[in-house]
Parts: structure tokens; C-alpha cells; sequence
């Protein structure tokens, strides 16, 4: 297949995908901040470990999930998985990352997974007799919806339900004049209980090296505002999000040594937050920063700041084709849930392929 043919049928897609949303047109609408938190806080040990400043890193096939210009970089047919385990394990996640290149440019493909069971389903089990706990009483409180002194709830009626997200991200991107441009396609499929939506987004992204070593980026999350919508009819909407990255890296002659620095400054339209770095009008605004120092293209040591202000670090080993990478990154201070590890594994699928087959009798 052609990469013009692959093009015009990922526009199709997105196009026939935008036209299943256009029914819904009518129906209530929020502007909501956290409708799309499964691709906000997903990634992989290496870019986590440096604390998400991803703009302008094109490591690994998760890359394009913070920017879709970064898809052109990639290695050819590499697969990513990763396991994550948060809040105590409350939480977990699992993301599956493939670029397909069967010539110079290609589709990368990203998979996210993210499951909380067993979560208290506490509606309707108020037992609203009022201050002296004994029904029919008419004394204050009875009746009036609110959990008041000497009321209690129900517990033999509490229920408990699930929660899952499903994500797909798309990506390609196209070299222009030196510059790098990309564009996503993101689907989210959310279930809570027996209640359930679907959601479609794009990104657009642009990666640039300005100087020797040096590379900046931008990206345009949710550019068109992303849509979630619910079974009941109702749609969340997501304002975009603008990232700037910039990145450096040093390379010592006499050494086999790189150290390379990121940094991404992000604007989000959907308004401030209690985590926000700084504050422009109406818009919250986060900085995130990394740096990678790497020997011998074999071992790399990393370190982060990223939204919630906390220090991730990580580790990585690389062979010739596989790579293996583990981050610690701690939860927000006032979670007081500790820390999350996360293993992330890479290979070479031709090379996998060659080392399972089975040879000829």
C-alpha cells in the first residue's frame, strides 16, 4: 500500500468517524477539564521518568502520544508494552505501542487500557430519618436529602461497579521543508457501571531542529475540541491544549556520554487548577522537564518534574534489539499514596519474529 493510499484512507476514516459524532449534535453540552485523563496521564517508563517534557522526544513508539510529529522518527515495526500500577493498585493500566513502516513514513498505532474495580456505589442508600435516627418522626432532617447528625447509610444495600477506558491513537506525520507535522486520531471508549460513552479527538503536532542538537517543538491537543459522548445523550467537550517543547543535547567527543535536557510549557484552555505552575487569564498553565544522560547508546539515567511537581527518575538498558526501562514516579503530596513503579519493555518485532520461528523439518 502507497503512503498517499494510507493517507487518504486515514482522512476517510477520521472523516466518516466525525459524521457517526455529527447525530449528536443537538444534545446538552459540558465543558469538562479531565474527560480525557486516560491519554493525559498515560506513557511509558521513559518519557514518565522524565517527567512527561515529551514534545521533542521520539524515543519510543509511545512518543507520538505527546506528539504526532515525533511518528516519522521512529524505528521501523518496534513494539512497546507497558504495565502500570497506581494509587496503591487501585489503579492499572496497560499500553501496547507499534509503528508500522513499510516504507519511509507510516502509522503508529497506540493501545491504553485503564481498569479501578470495585468502586462503593453509595446513591440511594441515604436512610433519611433525621437527627433522631427513627423514622416517621417528622423531626428535622427527615426527609430532606442531606446526610445529617445521627443519620446513617444503608450498608447491606451497597453495590459496587467498575470502571474501564478503552484508547486508540493514531498517528502520522509528514517531513515539509525541514519541519516535521503531525496528525492523531483519538478514540475513547468509557464505561462506569452500566453507563458508558464513546469519544473522538485529534492532535496536531510539529517537531523543527533549529540548531545543532537543538530541537523545538509545538502541539495542539484536541485542536478541534474533543467530544465524549454519553448513552444518556449528553457530550463532554475538552478545549484544546498548547504545548512548547524545546530540547538540547550535548555530546562529549571523548566520551561516549549524551546528556540531553527537555522542557514542555503547556496552556489549557479548559480553564485553572489546583496544580497549575502558573496562571495566563483564563488558562492554566504546567511545566514539565527531563533530562537523559546516556552512555554508550546502552545505559541511560533519567530524571523529571512533571505536572504535580513531583521528581520521577528511571533507568534505562538497550541492546541492539530490545530495551528495557524502569521509572519511579511519586503520587501528588497530598495523595499520600507513595510511589508508582513502571517496567516498560521495546523489541524489535522482525528480530522477534526470526527468534521464535520455527525452523523447517
Amino acid at each position: 500500500m502507497s503512503f498517499k493510499l494510507k493517507v487518504r484512507n486515514f482522512i476517510y476514516i477520521n472523516w466518516i468517524i466525525f459524521l457517526l459524532f455529527n447525530n449528536y449534535l443537538n444534545s446538552e453540552t459540558y465543558w469538562v477539564r479531565h474527560g480525557w485523563q486516560l491519554f493525559k496521564s498515560s506513557g511509558d517508563a521513559r518519557i514518565l521518568s522524565l517527567g512527561g517534557a515529551a514534545s521533542t522526544d521520539f524515543g519510543t513508539t509511545i512518543s507520538p502520544l505527546f506528539n504526532p510529529a515525533s511518528s516519522i522518527n521512529l524505528a521501523v515495526q518496534n513494539l512497546s508494552y507497558t504495565h502500570q500500577n497506581r494509587f496503591a493498585g487501585i489503579i492499572n493500566s496497560d499500553l501496547i505501542g507499534f509503528v508500522n513502516k513499510s516504507d519511509e513514513k507510516g502509522i503508529n498505532l497506540i493501545i491504553m487500557h485503564e481498569s479501578i474495580d470495585k468502586i462503593p456505589d453509595t446513591r440511594k442508600l441515604l436512610l433519611d430519618y433525621g437527627y433522631d435516627g427513627i423514622p416517621g418522626t417528622g423531626d428535622i432532617g427527615e426527609n430532606n436529602g442531606i446526610l445529617d447528625d445521627g443519620e446513617r447509610l444503608d450498608n447491606e444495600k451497597i453495590k459496587y461497579i467498575n470502571q474501564n477506558q478503552l484508547g486508540i491513537h493514531l498517528s502520522t506525520a509528514w517531513l515539509i521543508d525541514r519541519i516535521n507535522l503531525g496528525l492523531a486520531l483519538k478514540i475513547l471508549n468509557h464505561s462506569i457501571g452500566h453507563r458508558y460513552g464513546h469519544g473522538i479527538g485529534f492532535d496536531i503536532g510539529m517537531l523543527m531542529e533549529t540548531w545543532k542538537n537543538g530541537t523545538v517543538a509545538l502541539v495542539i491537543k484536541d485542536f478541534t475540541t474533543s467530544w465524549h459522548v454519553w448513552d444518556s445523550g449528553n457530550i463532554e467537550r475538552s478545549k484544546p491544549i498548547i504545548v512548547f517543547g524545546l530540547s538540547h543535547s550535548i555530546d562529549f567527543d571523548r566520551y561516549p556520554l549524551i546528556v540531553k535536557g527537555l522542557a514542555d510549557v503547556s496552556f489549557n484552555a479548559n480553564g485553572r487548577a489546583i496544580n497549575d505552575d502558573f496562571n495566563f487569564g483564563k488558562f492554566g498553565g504546567n511545566i514539565n522537564t527531563g533530562v537523559n544522560i546516556i552512555y554508550d547508546y546502552k545505559l541511560a539515567l533519567r530524571v523529571g518534574r512533571n505536572i504535580f511537581g513531583s521528581i520521577s527518575a528511571g533507568v534505562g538498558l538497550s541492546w541492539d534489539n530490545i530495551s528495557l526501562d524502569y521509572a519511579l514516579i511519586p503520587e501528588p503530596n497530598q495523595s499520600n499514596f507513595g510511589s508508582t513503579s513502571m517496567i516498560s519493555l521495546t523489541v524489535d518485532t522482525d528480530w522477534l519474529q526470526k527468534l521464535v520461528k520455527i525452523p523447517n523439518p
